[in-house]
C-alpha cells in the first residue's frame, strides 16, 4: 500500500486486481484477561463469518492465519487484512484505533474503507536528534506510531573534542577554527542525509531538536524546500537533557499542527471555489458522484460516512452509478454501501479522499469534491 502525502493511501491496482476479495477488520489489542480471552476465539470467530458468506476455503485459512493479536503494541490497535485468491496482500496494524466488533467482507473487490479511514490524510515526516559529534535521523508516518526507517550520522566524537581534554586549549583561536570545522562537517553531512530522507518520502514535517549550535548548523545547510517544513525544538535529549516523553509530545504537536492546517486550508478552499457561474467545487452527494463519474473530483473531502446511500460499482468508467440509472454505461458489479463504491472510484480516477470532522463543510454538507476543472464548462 503507498502511503502518499495527503492522500487517501490506496493503491488502485488492488481494484484492479481480479476477485474474490476477502478483507477483516479487527481488534487486536492485547493487555487484559478479557482481550487475551477475545483474541483467542477471534480467528473460529471469523471464520464462521466468511463461512457464511461462502469465502473460499484458501481465503478463510488466509485470514485465519493473519488476525492475531498485536503483542507487544499498546491497545488499543487495530488489525486490517485483505486476501486475494487465498493471498494476504495487506496486513497491517492501526494504532489507537478501536475497531469493536469484526468486520469480514467478501466480493469481487476488497473493502478498504476501514484502512482508508485511518490512513487518509496521514503523512509523513522525519525526526532529526542532532549534535555536534553526529545525530539520528528518524522517518515516521503519522498513522503509524513508532520508526520506519533510522539513520545514524556519526562523526568523530574523539576529534570533535579533542580541544577540550587539555584545559584552555579551546580558547586557541588554532584549535578552536579546527574543532568548529569538525561540527560544520558533521552537520553537513546530517543535513544532507535529512534532505534526502525528506525528498525521498515526501516528508510534510521535519522536527530538529538536539544542541543549540548543533541545530542551527544543521537547518542552515538544509535546502531551501526542506528548511520550509523544518520546526526546531529547543531539546537536547542525546544528552540525556530532555524527557523522551516530553520530546514526544513536542512532536506529536507539530504533527497535530500540520494535520489541523490541513484540513482548514481544505475547507478554505472548498468556500472559496464552490460558488460562481463556473464553481471548482461541488458540495453534495449527487453532485460528487457526478465530478468522480468523470473523473473530474481531484480530492473528495468526507465529514460524515455516508452509509444511508447505495451506489452500483460498475467493471469499467465510469466506476459507479446511482441506484435509479437507467443505463449506467458499463456492467454493474453489484450494489453496496456508497463509501465503498466511493473510495473505489476515487482510487481509479487518481482522486484521493480527506476523511475530516463533521461539521466543517460549508452549509453544513457532509461530502464535498475538489474539481480538477471547473464545472459549467468542458476541460481546459
Amino acid at each position: 500500500m503507498a502511503n502518499r502525502a495527503g492522500s487517501n493511501g490506496i493503491d488502485a491496482t488492488l481494484y484492479r486486481t481480479e476477485g474474490p476479495w476477502c478483507t477483516a477488520f479487527v481488534d487486536a489489542s492485547l493487555g487484559t484477561s478479557a482481550a487475551q480471552e477475545a483474541a483467542d476465539g477471534l480467528p473460529d470467530t471469523v471464520a464462521r463469518l466468511l463461512e457464511s458468506q461462502h469465502a473460499a476455503p484458501a481465503d478463510i485459512e488466509a485470514i485465519r492465519r493473519a488476525v492475531r493479536p498485536a503483542e507487544g503494541s499498546p491497545a488499543p490497535v487495530a488489525r486490517f487484512v485483505a486476501v486475494n485468491k487465498g493471498e494476504v496482500v495487506l496486513d497491517e496494524l492501526v494504532q489507537g484505533l478501536r475497531a469493536g466488533g469484526p468486520r469480514v467482507e467478501c466480493g469481487p473487490f476488497p473493502n478498504l474503507v476501514p484502512l482508508a479511514r485511518a490512513r487518509g490524510g496521514q503523512f509523513p515526516y522525519v525526526v532529526a536528534e542532532v549534535g555536534r559529534d553526529g545525530g539520528e535521523i528518524v522517518l515516521r508516518h503519522s498513522a503509524v506510531p513508532g520508526i520506519s526507517e533510522e539513520r545514524r550520522v556519526a562523526g568523530d566524537p574523539d576529534e570533535a573534542h579533542h580541544a577540550r581534554r587539555v584545559p584552555g586549549r579551546y580558547d586557541e583561536p588554532q584549535n578552536r577554527a579546527a574543532t568548529e570545522e569538525i561540527w560544520r562537517r558533521n552537520a553537513d553531512e546530517l543535513a544532507r542525509h535529512i534532505d534526502e530522507v525528506a525528498r525521498d518520502s515526501g516528508a510534510r514535517l521535519v522536527v530538529v531538536s538536539g544542541d543549540v549550535k548543533a541545530r542551527e548548523l544543521v537547518v542552515s545547510q538544509l535546502s531551501d524546500a526542506t528548511r520550509a517544513l523544518t520546526a526546531e525544538l529547543d531539546v537536547h535529549s542525546r544528552t540525556g537533557g530532555a524527557d523522551p516523553a516530553s520530546v514526544e509530545t513536542a512532536v506529536q504537536a507539530r504533527v497535530a499542527e500540520v494535520l489541523a492546517a490541513d484540513i482548514n486550508e481544505l475547507t478554505e478552499k472548498i468556500g472559496n471555489r464552490a460558488g460562481g457561474e463556473r464553481p471548482a467545487a461541488v458540495l453534495g452527494f449527487e453532485s460528487v458522484v457526478g465530478a468522480l463519474q468523470q473523473a473530474q473530483a481531484e480530492t473528495v473531502i468526507v465529514a460524515g460516512f455516508q452509509d444511508e446511500h447505495s451506489l452500483l460499482a460498475l467493471a469499467a468508467e465510469p466506476w459507479l452509478a446511482t441506484e435509479d440509472s437507467g443505463t449506467p454505461g458499463a456492467e454493474i458489479l453489484g450494489s453496496w454501501p456508497a463509501p465503498e463504491v466511493l473510495l473505489r472510484a476515487a482510487a481509479l480516477t487518481d482522486c484521493s479522499i480527506r476523511y475530516v470532522p463533521s461539521g466543517v463543510l460549508p452549509r453544513g454538507e457532509t461530502i464535498a469534491a475538489l474539481l480538477r476543472w471547473p464545472s459549467g464548462g468542458g476541460q481546459d
